[in-house]
């Protein structure tokens, strides 16, 4: 195990200075933070800056707390947890490497937040509502355990993918990126690369062809950077999960980390599994079947603020954590839409992957109702087009 080293004493903090937790890939990465070290964050994958301290007793903290108030509660531990000498410890998530911990209800953590989904069995599109609603015992599924992002992916993270020129016909994901761990073959196919704006420009001028309205990307950092990037097509979604270490999840998992396994949730919060409470605290969605009364920000209209920040609402978290799987926006996954009115049987680790131009998306968006954004409800879209958000899934 890595030792975090003790600093002297003459690096004592006198006075208090406010960090913001960033994860990072090197110590170089914490230096415009204050001269931090990168250190392995206990318990979790991530990489996090910590900052010298006296105040602790491995001399070091990552806090979102004042260096040198006295509180130990975000001391590095003496011992960096999880590191096995010689093995540095896996780099975060690309799109996170000296990202400040902005996501969430108190907007202190990590954008790239990834809770484990424990496996099991379930059903697929059936929950234990029984309103006439809930579907069927008829599509059973196990999934290996796995690691879905509590978070949709957000402009901020889009834009490091930007940033860094990818996603075009230009620098396309090599063959077999973004492979899913139980599924060989997934990955990307060369055939796909005409799906991809020819350029990094061509790319940034289309997200605003998508919906001028209601399009969340901006050419500059701006108030957008915690909401979720929407207007990608499939095809750059596969693109960005293979580019930030994972893959798109496929449609069984999604479905039952959304439904909470088996416990068959109507919706991801469903404190019991038939309870169909649902208001504005829960989701961003609409209370008319028009679309016309969104309510994610609390006022009776639809604007871009509906598109609320991710993970805002706590309240409509699912079992194992996630956060916005009902509302917000639509999520592309793995599978193709071959078979529209049926799943494929057996299902062990399954997608559909027969060649298709459809591909299936779920949750439901901020303008839909109530019976749209449940967790039975299954969507498709044409892979090319620009209409929809993603949520990327990795090896546990």
């Amino acid at each position: 195990m890595r030792l975090v080293p003790l600093i002297p004493m003459v690096l004592a903090v006198a006075a208090c200075i406010n960090h913001v937790n960033v994860q990072c890939g090197q110590d170089s990465d914490c230096n415009l933070s204050g001269g931090g070290v990168c250190t392995a964050a206990a318990g979790t994958s991530d990489r996090w800056c910590a900052y010298p301290d006296s105040g602790c007793l491995a001399g070091y903290r990552y806090s979102t707390l004042d260096v040198g108030d006295g509180v130990s509660g975000a001391c590095v531990p003496q011992v960096d947890a999880g590191v096995d000498a010689g093995s540095p410890p896996p780099p975060p998530s690309a799109s996170c490497v000296a990202l400040p911990y902005t996501c969430g209800a108190l907007g202190n953590d990590s954008c790239c937040n990834s809770p484990v989904v424990p496996g099991g069995t379930y059903f697929r599109s059936y929950d234990l509502a029984g309103d006439g609603s809930s579907g069927d015992k008829t599509n059973p599924a196990t999934v290996s355990t796995f690691r879905l992002d509590k978070y949709e992916v957000t402009v901020g993270r889009f834009r490091a993918f930007v940033a860094a020129r990818l996603g075009t016909q230009a620098n396309p994901p090599t063959v077999g990126a973004g492979t899913h761990a139980n599924i060989p073959g997934s990955g990307w196919e060369a055939s796909w690369n005409t799906n991809l704006a020819t350029d990094t420009a061509t790319l940034v001028a289309s997200f605003n062809k998508c919906d001028p309205t209601f399009s969340t990307w901006t050419d500059m950092p701006g108030p957008n950077e915690n909401r979720p990037m929407n207007c990608i097509n499939w095809y750059e979604a596969m693109a960005f999960c293979a580019w930030d270490g994972g893959f798109l999840p496929t449609e069984a998992e999604w479905n039952y980390a959304a439904t909470g396994g088996d416990q068959q949730r109507a919706y991801p919060w469903s404190s019991s599994a038939a309870q169909l409470v649902l208001d504005g605290s829960h989701a961003s969605y609409s209370t008319n079947l028009d679309g016309t009364n969104c309510v994610g920000d609390g006022v009776p209209s639809c604007l871009l603020t509906d598109l609320v920040e991710v993970g805002t609402k706590p309240a409509g978290d699912g079992r194992w954590g996630q956060s916005d799987l009902a509302g917000n926006v639509w999520e592309w996954l793995l599978d193709t839409y071959a078979h529209p009115s049926t799943y494929v049987n057996p299902c062990t680790n399954c997608a559909d992957l027969i060649p298709d131009i459809g591909r299936i998306e779920r949750g439901g968006g901020f303008s839909d109702y109530a019976q749209i954004v449940r967790t039975g409800n299954r969507g498709a879209g044409l892979g090319p087009n620009r209409d929809r958000g993603v949520r990327c899934a990795r090896a546990q």
